[in-house]
């Protein structure tokens, strides 16, 4: 099979979805990888790497896309749709709860979209998701942190505050809505920083976990009613509830993101799935904050792409079986054999055919 693997066009998005031992594995199984020049530059991978191990370098984006069967890591953007078709199969992170033109546009083509966001295993995790959110969970907090800076290379100076204190004064409250991969790994860093760590998480088994996990960190029972009450007493506010394919839920309006104190942060990482807030909007990484409500907002889509060599070693280690999956079995007996993959398709033959993204854009 021939896989394309083109240069990602988000902005800033440095990250690459196949590393040059991928792209090896692949070649030594007969597949022909097709590798747009320059696609790996930004997470340390040089385009001879990549011929060394085989790929066929590319100079354009046409080029990549010609392949059957490509692999990227953000969705596709306006600029890309020309590159779609019937015969293609598509596997990269999609979010089409947040994304109806594009579940539009891959419906009229036609073509069969894997999302690595919703490829589920039987116990109901997320194997293509965790990586990810493990690292936009550590992110999170350290643009949370930079964000408090009152120097913070944005137009909107921050606090000041330092997270985790100093003698004779106290650490910032980190409140933080969510208790999975997003939640427990910002939790991690917040806590290392010293600052004074709050979880609200709904689900009662992960509650005793995280207390196990965080003896030393407040973990409590969402409600509504305890949100909006820690809200005041809040300088950085981390969004990290997470609904499997569905739009992420609005937790908060405007007059509730108000209750934070002036020049408060709120790093959205559900922005990918549309946002907890009614105050969320996507930003970039070349204007990451705007205020609403007098609180600071960075709302970051593609949240890893700030560590792309970290990030892309962890993406492409999870999706590779996957990959290697598709390509050698073909997409009927690859969905037929891996459950988990079957769950992921989110498109196939002009029909949104996973429940929680159709329910999510018929909502719309």
């Amino acid at each position: 099979m021939r896989v394309g693997v083109p240069r990602e066009i988000k902005n800033r998005e440095h990250r690459v979805s196949m590393t040059p031992d991928g792209v090896r594995e692949l070649a030594g199984h007969g597949h022909e990888i097709l590798v747009q020049q320059h696609a790996g530059q930004d997470s340390g991978f040089s385009d001879t790497a990549y011929a060394a191990a085989g790929a066929h370098i590319v100079e354009t984006a046409a080029d990549a896309w010609q392949a059957e069967f490509i692999v990227k890591v953000k969705e596709p953007l306006p600029g890309e749709y020309p590159f779609l078709r019937a015969d293609m199969l598509l596997l990269t992170y999609l979010h089409l709860a947040a994304e109806p033109q594009l579940a539009r546009e891959l419906v009229r083509q036609g073509l069969c979209a894997i999302g690595y966001e919703t490829v589920q295993a039987d116990d109901g995790s997320l194997p293509l998701l965790a990586p990810m959110s493990q690292v936009a969970g550590r992110v999170a907090v350290q643009l949370g942190a930079h964000f408090l800076q009152k120097e913070n290379a944005t137009a909107f100076p921050g606090m000041g505050w330092l997270p985790g204190g100093i003698a004779h004064v106290s650490p910032c409250t980190v409140l933080i809505l969510g208790g999975g991969n997003v939640g427990r790994h910002a939790a991690g860093v917040a806590n290392g920083l010293g600052a004074r760590v709050i979880v609200l998480e709904a689900d009662e088994q992960r509650l005793i976990e995280l207390r196990d996990m965080f003896p030393d960190i407040k973990v409590l029972a969402y409600t509504h009613d305890t949100l909006t009450g820690l809200l005041p007493e809040c300088e950085l506010l981390i969004g990290a509830a997470l609904i499997p394919g569905a739009r992420a839920p609005r937790l908060l309006s405007r007059d509730e993101i108000g209750l934070m104190q002036a020049r408060a942060v709120f790093v959205d990482v559900a922005i990918d799935q549309g946002g907890i807030s009614e105050t969320s909007r996507p930003t970039t990484f070349d204007e990451p904050v705007y205020v609403e409500q007098g609180v600071l907002h960075c709302c970051l889509p593609n949240l890893p792409a700030a560590v792309p060599a970290t990030s892309t070693e962890a993406l492409a280690a999870a999706t590779f079986p996957y990959v290697l999956r598709l390509a050698g079995q073909g997409l009927d007996e690859a969905l037929a054999a891996c459950p988990p993959l079957a769950r992921g398709v989110n498109v196939r033959a002009g029909k949104v055919v996973h429940e929680a993204v159709a329910a999510a854009l018929e909502q719309r």
